[in-house]
């Protein structure tokens, strides 16, 4: 038995060790206490008893001389027979002198006593002197075997205590020590790469289960930035094919004379670099909005002329696709970054531009809405499913039906970042095949005067292309 509770004790590991000797200990230092506590209660309620006792004893010895005197003074042994008896009774020892005699004597009980000399007066006079052999412990020994069967008790109570703590401990390590066990193997696990390390269901309650939880709850979210890193550096391979093969066999065409350097070519090739450059962009302010290092400039801004200015930016986009643009622009300031609020917009455009089929319509407005301003992008686009609109503000996520569109999915988490950091908020209403309408709302700077819902004057209205679609202009 010794060698598997050695090996026990080894599995138990220091934790589980020192929870078992730490609950031995407690236990044994109740257990002592007690003990102590109640040794020293029972000693006074002892001597208490042993004092009233003595006192009583004192009492009757002293009265069954007085009566034998008063039955006769010569003291005959026949009449001191009750004294006696009361001395055996409670096992003290008597010697009573009368006339320089000893006319009766009971013998101290064993062990060391303590005497006491107690006169005999009758009627004024000293008839006699009885000595009583008390125990010197001011115990009898009854209450001195009483006493020793509560020593033996307690030494009883302290093995069974410890003997109990220790089997508790282990029972109560073991429960401890599993979880804990089951972590350290998940979280070695999770350090040397696998992202599928779970601790997974734990029979175990209160901090420890939320701990696991906490646990699989990072471990998930760590599979999902590796997911994350992984479709980033396919899209990334995606996106960057196409422009640096086209810069490529441009670029080799014009090197070889095949291709003609004139004013169309320098526009493709800038063209190509653009996307390049927007994409570069892209990621630089998401990098920076994630790592809580994008600077915001904050002034007093209308998101009506930020809405304005978005539109104007992509309004031979909506034309070339055969897009219906409309705007409904309504004066209200915040506090933000007029660039940042722009590049918002232009984001939330671009997605509606990028999934709205030709003859569809978007519609853009911006005014107040109670204590904030609203600016809202709504399209008659293929919309998005249920399922995957909880992730569309996802860095790099693609929904499934956008995969074939082109882009990387940055977009519309950089709306998410730079919304966030301008203490506003961005939502979602989809439906498929009916469109989708994203309200982005920003804390209100202050209140100003509109007319009817009109741009005031100073805001400068979208350029109308030539071509644009009828729709395309602010709405009253």
């Amino acid at each position: 038995m010794a060698e598997p509770g050695r090996r026990y004790l080894e599995w138990l590991g220091p934790l589980g060790r020192r929870l078992v000797a730490g609950s031995a200990a407690i236990a044994l230092v109740s257990v002592v206490l007690f003990g102590v506590l109640t040794l020293v209660f029972a000693d006074i309620d002892v001597m208490n008893a042993g004092q009233e006792n003595e006192a009583s004893t004192t009492r009757a010895i002293v009265a069954s001389v007085r009566s034998a005197y008063l039955d006769d003074p010569r003291f005959l042994p026949e009449d001191l027979v009750p004294a006696r008896d009361v001395a055996k009774t409670v096992g003290v020892g008597v010697e009573v002198r009368a006339g320089g005699r000893v006319v009766l004597r009971v013998p101290p009980p064993n062990g060391p006593v303590t005497s006491r000399d107690v006169p005999i007066v009758i009627g004024g006079k000293e008839v006699a002197i009885a000595r009583l052999g008390l125990p010197k412990s001011g115990m009898t020994p009854e209450e001195i075997a009483f006493r020793r069967s509560i020593e033996a008790s307690m030494l009883l109570a302290a093995g069974l205590a410890l003997v109990g703590a220790f089997a508790v401990g282990v029972v109560g390590s073991r429960r401890l020590v599993v979880p804990v066990r089951s972590l350290t193997r998940a979280a070695r696990r999770l350090a040397t790469g696998d992202r599928k390390s779970r601790v997974g269901p734990l029979r175990a309650t209160g901090e420890l289960a939320e701990l696991a939880t906490a646990f699989d709850t990072l471990a998930e979210s760590l599979e999902h930035e590796d997911s994350l890193r992984k479709a980033l550096v396919a899209d990334l391979a995606h996106e960057l094919r196409t422009p640096l093969a086209v810069l490529q066999a441009e670029l080799e065409g014009l090197a070889v004379g095949v291709v003609p350097l004139d004013q169309s070519e320098v526009g493709r090739l800038s063209e190509e670099v653009g996307q390049l450059s927007r994409l570069v962009e892209d990621l630089r302010v998401l990098t920076e909005a994630e790592a809580a290092a994008l600077s915001v400039r904050r002034e007093r801004v209308d998101v009506a002329s930020v809405a304005s200015n978005a539109t104007a930016r992509l309004a031979s986009l909506f034309v070339d696709k055969g897009v219906d643009l409309s705007i409904e622009l309504a004066a209200v300031e915040v506090e933000g970054d007029p660039d940042r609020l722009e590049q918002v917009v232009v984001n939330l455009l671009s997605n509606a531009a990028k999934f709205t089929p030709r003859g569809g319509k978007v519609q853009v407005t911006a005014g107040p809405a109670g204590s904030d301003a609203r600016i809202v992008v709504a399209d008659t686009g293929i919309g998005i499913p249920e399922g995957e609109q909880g992730k569309v503000f996802d860095r790099f996520f693609r929904g499934a039906r956008g995969r074939d569109a082109p882009g990387t999915g940055i977009g519309l988490a950089v709306v998410a970042a730079l919304v966030a950091a301008h203490g506003g908020r961005v939502e979602l209403e989809s439906s498929p095949g009916e469109g989708s309408v994203f309200t982005v709302t920003l804390p209100k700077a202050g209140r100003r005067a509109q007319a009817n819902g009109a741009v005031p004057a100073g805001h400068a209205q979208p350029p109308v292309p030539p071509g644009a679609p009828a729709g395309l202009g602010p709405r009253a």
